[in-house]
């Protein structure tokens, strides 16, 4: 009988280790080992020429600095990274709740808008972003012709193409892409709360955007501020879709701070991508505290 229970203890313990092996290894590797690398090569740098590692001490960090006072490029980079956050909190974050308020509602073919909405969660970012850029072209695209179409031909542009309108047209496309994600994750938030508050303002005959504001928004305020601190903190990562609709484009109006740190690191300028890292790190990780301090002292915000 001992025997039969130390196979089931050997078996069970095989078990959890094949379970947990993997993303142990994952964390230590891909983030413990990485961060600290990245860390390490801040302070060095790489001549491609030669092959030769110099320890230069904080040049990167002050060429970086330098970079983003005069370098335009950087600049956008930087200002751009940053606007991405009340872009989250003020228009993708209440879209997307209202959205779930609405689905939550089951309007007439409200299956079907769900999947619409969520559709380009779903996808690949290659794909959404290949078809949008198809729609905004100003050659083959949709956009153009129905703006053409009502009569509004003084509107039309290259959206991508335009500087003016490059930016503004990068962020919608994030929206577009973003909100049934976000909406998927409100909508199962509400759909936990209690009917019976429901039936209360019902019968306090509240409006519809007051239950919203009044019952909805408190209730799932936990949801909402995860969701606001995870696209706090995506604000300094986003990249790709700037990459794949205009590559930072046009004159750097769409450039974010990490699409520059993959151009430094393209280039073989490991010291001075690292060094930028940690900058936007520091940066990050203040605004990302400033903010949940905010959160958790505010229970709950009206939009």
């Amino acid at each position: 009988m001992s025997i039969l229970q130390n196979r089931k203890k050997r078996m069970r313990f095989l078990f959890i280790l094949s379970m947990v092996i993997y993303p142990v290894a994952h964390y230590l590797i891909f983030t413990i080992y990485v961060n600290i690398n990245t860390f390490v090569y801040a302070f060095k740098r790489w001549n491609m020429s030669t092959g030769n590692i110099d320890w230069v001490g904080f040049d990167n960090f002050r060429e970086i600095t330098e970079r983003v006072i005069h370098d335009p490029a950087y600049k956008y980079a930087v200002l751009n990274t940053l606007l991405w956050i009340p872009l989250n909190v003020l228009i993708l974050l209440p879209l997307s709740l209202y959205a779930a308020y609405l689905f939550s509602k089951k309007i007439k073919l409200h299956h079907f808008y769900r999947i619409v909405y969520f559709f380009p969660s779903i996808l690949s970012i290659v794909i959404i972003a290949m078809a949008f850029s198809f729609m905004v072209n100003p050659n083959i695209g949709v956009v153009n012709p129905i703006l053409e179409f009502i009569g509004l031909e003084s509107l039309t542009r290259a959206w991508l193409g335009d500087p003016s309108t490059a930016l503004g047209t990068v962020f919608f496309f994030c929206v577009w892409a973003g909100i049934g994600f976000n909406s998927a994750i409100l909508l199962g938030a509400i759909g936990r709360i209690p009917h019976d508050l429901y039936e209360v303002g019902e019968l306090d005959g509240i409006s519809r955007m007051t239950e919203l504001r009044k019952v909805v928004v408190p209730m799932i305020w936990p949801t909402i501020s995860t969701l606001i601190i995870i696209g706090t903190s995506g604000a300094f990562t986003l990249f790709l879709q700037s990459k794949l609709l205009t590559n930072g484009g046009p004159n750097f109006a769409t450039n974010t701070a990490a699409l520059q740190i993959v151009d430094l690191v393209s280039d073989g300028n490991y010291g001075t991508a690292s060094a930028f890292g940690i900058l936007l790190a520091i940066i990050g990780f203040a605004v990302t505290t400033i903010i949940k301090h905010f959160l958790d002292k505010n229970t709950a915000v009206e939009y």
